[in-house]
């Protein structure tokens, strides 16, 4: 039986402050992440006879389209669930495609260094500040991904 973290997101997780995000809500990013990857790419490309590329230019497309429909939603609160769950996972497709299909646990892991390395940055070094999202942005532009 192995003991510690089995990839670089379980020790991560583990590690996390309690402030920003904290381990169930990596845990659920990464499960929600690992769902687009097994269910919104490998099942729904084979259900319509596609290659994965195929199936990721067809959902960064179909969101595109969503996205410049999410106006149109009445109630605040739902749009803007809905653009923000549409645009994690927008990301996460583009971030695949540029990267490598067959590295999506890898990618996963990255993109939560990233949350990981972003709450530590604004909690740690910037909360308070004048500038701190100016600065934080800054700092996740610096960040590779």
């Amino acid at each position: 039986m192995l003991e510690g973290p089995t990839s670089l997101n379980e020790g991560l997780i583990e590690k996390m402050p309690m402030c920003g995000f904290n381990k169930k809500m990596l845990e659920g990013l990464t499960a929600f992440s690992e769902g687009l990857m097994e269910y919104g790419l490998v099942e729904r490309s084979k259900k319509n006879n596609e290659t994965l590329d195929q199936a990721v230019k067809r959902e960064i497309s179909d969101m595109t389209r969503l996205l410049l429909e999410v106006d149109k939603i009445d109630d605040s609160a739902k749009r803007v669930l809905t653009e923000g769950i549409v645009k994690y996972a927008m990301g996460f497709y583009m971030l695949i495609r540029k990267k490598g299909i067959d590295n999506y646990k890898e990618n996963i892991d990255e993109i939560m260094n990233y949350f990981h390395s972003m709450d530590k940055k604004f909690y740690s070094e910037l909360k308070g500040k004048g500038d701190d999202m100016e600065q934080l942005v800054q700092y996740l532009n610096e960040l590779k991904l």
